[in-house]
């Protein structure tokens, strides 16, 4: 153990008490002490209170040939967080507040001009109001932290491989969406056309106080250790911002035609042809920014931006951030062929286009000037982190509750959370599948299916926004501590950019019996085997592992399930010859099973320092040889274990680690949930449904992944499972 500032270990491993953290002792105040092996801390999560109204309003009108159907809904789910919890452990503080009511309108009018001529209209509109609520007792400023917090704070803290503390905070994600669409049949011989399209408008207001209240992470083992790093107050990054103010709006169009031809009494085709194209949203207030490092130009809208910083209307910006992408056409081709009386063959294929979700524009309102946002990776101090830095405290007076001014002056160096990729092309996924199915006699049939599809121009904000401005490794002369000075371009922190460049492939093979309800009982079985590839970060919001080479994150997908098996089966028992209410009591009950079983999800080994020195954090391990996975393991050796942590070992300095992506495998999943129901007749038009679920049926104990970052004592071991049995009973009234 060393001195994260000098270099100079300590004389037996031991900080001296004049140099622990003075916000540190006041969180460890709050954090309760180990009650298990080796410094382990087992403690009861967040008392969980959640209240959901549901209203549900449906109308039905006919008259000649026009019919109206119309449903209004209206929903308030309610999570108050657990406060109070906090105060007794910090780590187990509730992050789960929530309060959202959704009101939901749809309306559908079908109108016959003739027999061969229909009409489908619907309208639709949908609100959402409200957002997370903050389950934070206190904020940084009370520990003694210089910074500034918003009322209610927020607490983001996180000692990689130990523990972390996440909130949650304040955030309003009002939407209001609706949209027109249209489908209009015409029949004539063997065709029966339809033409149609969709306009969709999309708005999207926030008020949040995202990053407002800052956020720390102690992950570069400055002195040995992130929990020393911890104790010594010595934080590997911090960032801050103004918060999150959006007023979004936009429309997305599509026209299609489609044909389907019964071409002879065993042939079915079906073509069609679809267009979408992609127009950027507008942010109402200008709110947008552009990335174009080594432009000379400086913006007209802010001056004072630094060079290679633009804004929507700026030239060289384009209003929405990106260029619209225009030339989505989507053809799709279906058929079916009768083989024999109880064999068909089916099959096709198709383009699909994904438009980019309301909160992938997140990224430019969370940048100056609309709202500053401050990332430092080095060596940041815990109790004083811009004095370390070498820059005056920008907030609260830089919080985003203003708009900026032209003249508004910019602090060096600018981070960018999120920009859009100048020419981003809608996420294109192609989709091909042949399946077989067979009857066998009245009520059983049998399928076996092929599916594969190929993603091109994956979004990268599934997971996280890429850094465009890392830091670029010079032999004998990078550190940590130097991080800003070697990014590609000073004047910038981090930079992240909404890119659409990623890829995916996935095949499957997949065998199906159904048994058709009959006799009172049905059953559904499946099985698939699949391959799922792609080049996106296993390590999530941190975005591409090496910023400068894509292939690096080529490999199994973190999603990829080789084997998934599914069943599903419903009994309606049968009948014991009882009369009256015997015969009420014991008569008319089902019972239902779905089981599923799969795979566990592939995951990869983190090295948990930053030792490529690139400022991004998200280095692999370095695999030194041997076995990675334990044989023969009880459930108790796998909890302590789950893989070989010594075949691991932390990355090479300047280098990203030579373990492959998502090389292990997690624990598989078995989950039965079983069901058992009765209806009573009360009178003639009402009567009383009683449930019994059992959730989990077997109590079968499912691991999450093992703890997959070096340099914890945790590390390789499985800390959480999924949910144990849980049994609900309920009644229902129907009337």
């Amino acid at each position: 153990m060393r001195d994260p500032v000098t270099g100079v270990a300590y004389q037996g491993d031991k900080i001296p008490t004049s140099q622990l953290s003075a916000p540190a002792q006041y969180f460890l105040n709050h954090i309760p002490l180990p009650n298990g092996p080796n410094g382990q801390l087992t403690f009861a999560g967040a008392n969980i209170v959640q209240n959901d109204d549901q209203y549900l309003l449906k109308i039905n009108w006919i008259a000649g040939n026009n019919q109206l159907n119309g449903s209004w809904f209206w929903t308030r789910f309610n999570e108050p967080p657990d406060v109070s919890i906090g105060l007794q452990n910090i780590i187990a503080a509730d992050g789960n507040g929530n309060q959202v009511t959704v009101k939901n309108l749809a309306l559908n009018d079908t109108y016959s001009f003739s027999p061969r001529v229909l009409s489908n209209t619907w309208f639709s509109w949908t609100s959402q109001t409200g957002g997370s609520l903050s389950g934070a007792p206190f904020g940084f400023p009370a520990a003694g932290i210089q910074i500034a917090a918003p009322t209610p704070p927020e607490i983001a803290m996180y000692v990689n491989g130990y523990f972390g503390v996440s909130t949650n905070h304040l955030g309003e994600f009002d939407r209001g969406d609706y949209s027109f669409r249209e489908d209009l049949t015409y029949e004539h011989g063997a065709h029966e056309m339809h033409f149609g399209g969709e306009a969709l408008h999309i708005s999207n207001n926030l008020v949040n106080t995202y990053n407002m209240s800052g956020n720390f992470t102690f992950g570069s083992a400055l002195s040995g250790s992130n929990l020393s790093d911890f104790m010594l107050g010595t934080a590997s990054n911090f960032t801050q911002g103004g918060g999150e103010y959006k007023n979004l709006a936009g429309v997305l169009w599509s026209l299609y035609a489609q044909d389907n031809i019964r071409v002879t009494p065993k042939l079915k085709i079906e073509a069609g042809l679809r267009w979408d194209p992609y127009f950027p949203y507008t942010e109402q207030k200008g709110r947008v920014v552009c990335y174009s490092p080594g432009t000379q130009t400086p913006s007209t809208r802010f001056p004072s931006a630094p060079l290679g910083m633009l804004f929507g209307g700026d030239p060289g910006c384009p209003k929405g951030g990106s260029e619209a992408d225009t030339l989505n056409i989507a053809p799709r081709l279906g058929f079916s062929y009768q083989l024999g009386a109880n064999t068909v063959l089916r099959g096709g294929g198709g383009l699909y286009y994904t438009p980019p979700g309301n909160h992938d524009s997140n990224g430019m309102v969370d940048t100056a000037p609309f709202s500053p946002l401050f990332n430092y990776t080095g060596v940041v101090s815990f109790a004083n982190p811009y004095g370390t830095i070498g820059i005056p405290n920008p907030f609260p007076a830089q919080y985003a509750t203003t708009a900026p001014l032209r003249g508004v002056q910019f602090t060096l160096p600018v981070s960018i959370y999120g920009t859009f990729q100048h020419d981003w092309h809608m996420p294109e996924l192609a989709t091909w599948n042949v399946n077989l199915e067979h009857q066998f006699g009245q009520s059983l049939v049998g399928r076996a299916s092929y599916a594969g599809n190929k993603g091109t121009y994956l979004a990268s904000g599934v997971l996280g926004f890429n850094e465009q401005n890392p830091a670029v490794y010079i032999p004998g002369a990078s550190t940590v501590a130097n991080t800003q000075q070697r990014r590609l371009n000073p004047l910038f922190g981090s930079v992240g950019l909404f890119s659409s460049d990623n890829n995916s492939h996935y095949e499957s093979l997949r065998l199906n019996l159904e048994r058709r309800f009959s006799r009172g009982f049905s059953l559904l079985a499946n099985y698939t085997r699949s391959r799922l590839i792609d080049d996106l970060s296993p390590n999530g919001a941190n975005g591409r592992t090496d910023p400068f080479n894509r292939a690096f994150d080529y490999g199994l997908s973190n999603d990829d399930f080789p084997n998934v098996f599914n069943f599903s089966a419903m009994w309606q028992i049968p009948a014991v010859p009882l009369h009256g209410l015997s015969s009420k009591l014991v008569n008319g009950w089902e019972l239902t099973a779905i089981t599923n079983w799969r795979s566990g999800y592939p995951y990869s080994v983190f090295s948990n320092v930053d030792n490529s020195l690139s400022g991004v954090g998200s280095d692999r391990a370095d695999y030194i040889g041997g076995p990675t996975v334990l044989p023969n393991q009880s459930h108790g050796a796998l909890v302590q274990e789950a893989f070989d942590v010594a075949a691991f070992v932390p990355n090479a300095i300047g280098t990203f680690g030579n373990s492959g992506k998502n090389i292990l495998r997690g624990p598989r999943s078995f989950n039965t949930d079983l069901g058992l129901l009765k209806n009573f007749a009360v009178v003639e038009r009402i009567s009383v449904q009683f449930r019994a679920e059992f959730f989990n049926a077997f109590n079968n104990v499912n691991f999450s992944n093992p703890q997959n970052y070096l340099g914890s004592s945790s590390t390789g071991q499985i800390t959480s499972a999924g949910s144990p049995r849980v049994l609900q009973l309920a009644l229902k009234l129907m009337f």
